[in-house]
């Protein structure tokens, strides 16, 4: 939700899709502030959407989120619980109506592209017909899974994203977090990265 008197209408909406680090670009052109001189950033200022003056420049959204959180939410789907994790390390594409996650332990521990599909590295979903992402198409649609694999292991490399090659050495099942009931491990040492290779 968003209110700017005098700049965006009020009761407008949009549904191109954004991330949270384009909020940092998005403050700096409000403020009227260059990007610092030789500073990346990895987001897109969204001015152009709130001001209703056209579109984002960018083709598709990517992420990328190396580690574990607990505790695991059953979206009803297998692999949602098949670890015991709410998630692992995983990097995302989003384009247009099309998602696809790659599970980076699998995609490096298991084969990588020759494992395909039976490392269950990564996962293909058509959001228009398929929101809550319940129905992989990465076995049916190898053309589009191809397509956004590649431009999410090109992305790898442009960011020198680092990629998991061997197993969380401090993982431990039975590890309590402050007391509070099972964990999985101790935040230290949590596993070895590599920068990444498109493979």
């Amino acid at each position: 939700l968003i209110r700017w008197p005098g700049v965006v209408k009020p009761g407008t909406t949009c549904d191109v899709p954004v991330i949270n680090v384009d909020l940092f670009p998005t403050f700096l052109a409000a403020a009227g502030t260059p990007v610092p001189e030789g500073k990346v950033l990895d987001g897109e200022s969204l001015l152009p959407l709130l001001k209703g003056e056209g579109n984002l420049s960018r083709q598709a959204i990517f992420w990328h989120f190396p580690g574990y959180l607990d505790s695991p939410v059953n979206r009803g789907r297998e692999l949602d619980v098949r670890t015991g994790f709410r998630s692992r390390p995983v990097s995302v594409i989003h384009q247009g109506d099309w998602k696809l996650h790659l599970y980076l332990e699998e995609w490096a521990l298991d084969g990588g592209r020759d494992g395909l599909p039976g490392n269950h590295a990564v996962e293909l979903y058509h959001l228009a017909d398929d929101i809550g992402e319940r129905h992989d198409l990465s076995a049916e649609n190898l053309g589009k899974r191809d397509e956004l694999l590649n431009a999410l292991l090109e992305w790898h490399a442009s960011v020198g994203a680092l990629l998991p090659h061997e197993p969380n050495p401090q993982y431990d099942p039975n590890a309590k977090i402050g007391g509070k009931g099972k964990g999985k491990g101790n935040g230290k040492g949590q596993g070895k990265g590599k920068k990444s290779d498109p493979q």
